[in-house]
């Protein structure tokens, strides 16, 4: 597995310790067999793509010191509190269990994963822990807290374009799990969801009723994106483009289609 050959950890011996620290304590709640096996490897890997993307965005944006080391700190564990989370309600949808990000923090103290770390780093990892998948951070948040948090949130969002799509594809096999249960309409999509894109905004997952509004969800992550260099790995890896085209061919979805990319492109280029 990834995990496995995560080695040089960015020159941060104390953050080696802690990737192998992860993988010891995910492997707690494999399964033998089966789907939740496999559901249990697919966030364990997860959460090792989100640390390499944080890296990456981190060293691009010239994110160095406590800054960028606490970036990527919080994006190993960002998604810890899915395994309890799993092995308890088999779901990670948090509507249906619990707040996976609050989970991951009281995670994180009783286990002394963060111990390498002193206070105030803790301090800050924790929070990018517990803010990670909120819909939106809260205004006037320190820069100490917000900018390794909104590295983590890119970080999270460049590697479920990756999972979804797999996910997403005609001929894959059905995980409802990943899927979320969203039913499988061909020529549907949720009127609430296209309109959201078209002003612009996140959409907001809660509406979403079909496979397609994922798409569409996943494409107005554009908006929500908070760097630069985040943005143009989603251009240039064609994420937006492989989502939309399996969607309807409608006037709505031809127009929300030509803003996305439209609006992509302007993104990319800022």
């Amino acid at each position: 597995m990834i995990w496995e050959n995560q080695q040089d950890c960015f020159g941060d011996a104390d953050l080696k310790d802690a990737v192998q620290s992860l993988g010891r304590y995910a492997r707690d709640f494999f399964l033998p067999v089966g789907r939740d096996r496999v559901n249990m490897f697919l966030k364990l890997d997860h959460c090792l793509r989100v640390f390499r993307e944080a890296g990456a965005i981190a060293a691009s944006e010239g994110l160095t010191g406590e800054m960028g080391r606490t970036a990527v700190w919080a994006a190993l564990f960002h998604d810890i509190g899915r395994f309890p989370q799993y092995a308890r309600y088999a779901t990670f949808d948090d509507r249906k269990s619990v707040n996976h990000g609050r989970l991951g923090v009281r995670v994180l103290k009783q286990r002394g994963f963060l111990r390498f770390l002193d206070q105030e780093l803790q301090k800050i990892v924790l929070a990018a822990v517990i803010l990670h998948n909120c819909r939106f951070l809260p205004p006037g948040l320190p820069d100490r807290f917000a900018v390794p948090t909104k590295v983590v949130r890119d970080a999270d969002k460049l590697d479920i374009f990756a999972v979804m799509l797999a996910h997403l594809r005609p001929d894959a096999a059905v995980n409802h799990v990943v899927t979320l249960g969203l039913c499988d309409n061909p020529a549907a999509c949720s009127p609430e969801i296209v309109s959201q894109i078209m002003r612009g905004c996140l959409a907001d997952y809660t509406k979403m009723v079909w496979l397609n509004d994922f798409r569409l969800l996943l494409c107005s992550w554009i908006y929500d994106l908070n760097f630069t260099t985040s943005r143009k790995m989603v251009l240039e890896r064609g994420y937006v483009e492989k989502l939309l085209a399996p969607l309807p061919d409608t006037p709505d979805i031809r127009l929300a289609a030509k803003k996305v990319r439209a609006d992509l492109r302007a993104l990319a280029a800022a």
